[in-house]
């Protein structure tokens, strides 16, 4: 009853919203649009409006990145509905949790290749979001279209390219960004330059900040937030005919001193550590409009992150962390019809390796154990629309080849992940959908081979038989779209979901007297209601986004700890179009977190919250090349925490107070 009450409070807000139209407001521009009519291609694999398919994904396009002026990815990404920030604000520390589910149980990908490093405590998303022009968050299970560890989703980057930065009919030209922020008093930077002769392309980037150790609501110092990173991104790309080729290298190092267990509140075991994260990637497409069976893409690519961390109190032990990932994906997508049916059949396969080694001054280091898996994946997906109805089924076999430090624990296995849609155009503005989707995680490298000294007087255990974790998630929602509602070229779009996911063989850590061990014990359910509302009606715009969860652990009947506190965001500008200035804001109102796990010396419960953040921008119509923007986050620098900080200790700090921050951008 609380997520029925919450989807019909969220499409009452969304209505209120839209009835405080500002008296006198004039005509819209035309051609107004929201993020729900960006265009995605992790829903389906195809080309897709987002707001228009059987699945919960958003998109966070080119502006509304400039307009966040993020750190990190995490930041850019957690007011989305179902979507949280794991740990402590340590910048490159912070990891994102769909639907309660993260870590290893979310796929990430940059430009096409999968980044599957995950070593415990550390961060997973190594680029600057100055350079991302898109960020797409696809919510629920997805190991049909992406394999292991899309329990609780997938997110793809897709980094800057040379339309990005080049003014109109230009060929060569760029942009120059400087930022500041009072939060560690940190700068921060960017550099693109592009060129374009014919069907070459070359575009060159480099982006990063600075800033020492931030402060929380109450004025308290967090410690070992300060950081030092910076990207480099380059990119060469051919387009003969329709064709399109593009080699593309992207660089990112950080360097800090930061706890090993850095997304925790800790503030022992402190480390310098160095963390340099290199993605390098070929991709080539076809697409001729003449020939629709054939629409191939294929990208091959080598990830491999190398982190070093020295310990700079007790035993002064240098560690190294590397993980190598070589991949191969291809797809073709074929459009025909058959008898009344129109189809597009997509299929293809992913062909990856992961090489990890971890090194303690040298030596070995069973914390993170010496070990490779080779996976081969074939998958297969057909939209099938046949009046006004669209049928989306579709399959993916996984096989999993795992190699132990010994040889004697070598194992393989075979999942195969379903996944089938419904969706119902029974209007132009009405769409309701139903889906059913299977998710699944191979146990990890670290959690099969892991030994060693966890921490004094207690040692990790290995388990060679984990099984993987199984998600079976039934969900149904519906688009609207509508056009002229409350005048002429103005744009309302909304999806509201309801989901039940069923988490069987969760592999769960537990910490004994002497050891620790992993094992499959939990059988975990998450369940509940997203919604999101935007309206843009060219001078003004309102958004609105919400989520309930609650979550089980049906062993023993207790709450999971990963489960947001229900939030709505609700946001609003103005463009004073005669000005070049826009302005606007965002509220965020979070609930009391009262269900947590009953650990005993531990704080597991969380206020409710309510945040307000300002921002405005300045394009002058006498220079539209330069953009001038400022923003204050947590206006009025609340002392709050977010409910994912459920962990050992207890936080002994708020999450990060008031911000003031000012960037500047030139396009030449």
């Amino acid at each position: 009853m609380a997520f029925a009450r919450l989807a019909s409070s969220t499409l009452s807000a969304a209505i209120f919203a839209l009835a405080a139209s500002p008296a006198g407001a004039q005509t819209n521009p035309p051609g107004a649009v929201t993020a729900l009519d960006a265009i995605t291609t992790t829903a389906t694999r195809t080309r897709a409006v987002s707001g228009d398919v059987a699945a919960p994904v958003t998109v966070i396009g080119r502006e509304e990145i400039e307009r966040r002026d993020a750190r990190s990815v995490v930041d850019l990404i957690r007011d989305i509905p179902g979507v949280e920030s794991s740990g402590v604000p340590r910048t490159t520390a912070l990891q994102p949790v769909i639907r309660g589910l993260g870590d290893e149980r979310i796929v990430l990908r940059t430009d096409g290749a999968r980044n599957n490093f995950n070593a415990g405590h550390r961060g997973r998303t190594f680029v600057d979001p100055d350079l991302l022009r898109q960020v797409e968050v696809l919510r629920g299970p997805a190991s049909t279209l992406y394999g292991s560890g899309a329990l609780g989703g997938a997110i793809s980057l897709r980094t800057i390219e040379v339309e990005d930065i080049l003014l109109p009919g230009a060929s060569f030209g760029g942009t120059l960004g400087a930022g500041w922020q009072s939060q560690g008093s940190g700068p921060r930077g960017s550099l693109a330059l592009g060129a374009r002769a014919g069907d070459f392309s070359l575009l060159g980037a480099v982006a990063g900040f600075t800033n020492n150790n931030f402060t929380d609501g109450r004025d308290t110092t967090i410690p070992y937030t300060g950081d030092n990173a910076v990207s480099l991104l380059g990119k060469l790309g051919w387009n003969p005919g329709n064709h399109r080729f593009q080699l593309s290298a992207l660089r990112f190092r950080d360097d800090h001193q930061i706890p090993i267990s850095a997304n925790t509140a800790t503030t022992t075991g402190i480390t310098d550590r160095d963390t340099v994260s290199e993605n390098l990637s070929f991709r080539w497409s076809y697409e001729d409009p003449a020939l629709p069976l054939f629409a191939p893409q294929l990208v091959l690519y080598r990830t491999h992150v190398d982190l070093t961390e020295q310990r700079l109190t007790g035993a002064r032990v240098r560690d190294r962390t590397e993980l190598t990932t070589i991949g191969l994906d291809a797809q073709n997508t074929s459009r025909f019809g058959l008898g009344p049916t129109r189809h597009a059949l997509t299929f293809g396969t992913e062909v990856y390796r992961d090489e990890q080694e971890g090194r303690a001054n040298g030596l070995a280091r069973a914390q993170f154990p010496s070990a490779e898996q080779s996976v081969t994946a074939f998958f297969v997906q057909d939209e099938i629309s046949l009046g006004a109805f669209t049928l989306t089924p579709g399959v993916r076999l996984d096989r999993f080849e795992q190699e132990s430090p010994d040889g004697r624990n070598d194992r393989s296995s075979e999942r195969a992940s379903p996944r089938v849609s419904l969706a119902w155009q029974v209007t132009p503005w009405l769409q309701p959908y139903v889906s059913y989707a299977e998710g699944f995680r191979a146990p990890s490298l670290t959690e099969l081979y892991v030994a060693g000294q966890h921490f004094p007087g207690n040692t990790f255990v290995p388990n060679p038989n984990l099984r993987p974790e199984v998600s079976r998630n039934k969900e149904a929602g519906v688009n609207l779209r509508f056009s002229d509602v409350m005048r002429d070229g103005d744009r309302l779009r909304v999806r509201v979901a309801a989901f039940r996911n069923d988490v069987d063989d969760f592999i769960e850590q537990t910490v004994l007297r002497s050891t620790t061990v992993s094992a499959n014990v939990a059988e975990a359910r998450i369940e509940g209601v997203e919604a999101e509302a935007q309206y843009d009606a060219g001078l003004w715009y309102v958004g609105l986004g919400a989520a309930a969860l609650k979550g089980d652990n049906l062993v023993t009947d207790e709450p999971l700890a990963s489960i947001p506190a229900h939030r709505v965001t609700l946001s609003a500008g103005y463009r004073f179009l005669d000005q070049g200035v826009t302005v606007g804001g965002r509220i965020t109102a979070a609930a009391e977190q009262d269900r947590a796990p009953n650990r005993p010396g531990v704080a597991q419960q969380t206020s409710g919250y309510g945040l307000v953040d300002l921002h405005a921008a300045w394009t002058p119509n006498f220079a539209p090349n330069v953009r001038l923007s400022v923003a204050v986050d947590n206006l009025f620098d609340h002392a709050y925490r977010r409910s994912n900080w459920n962990s050992d200790p207890a936080p002994p700090f708020y999450d990060v107070g008031r911000n003031i921050r000012g960037a500047l951008r030139v396009s030449f």
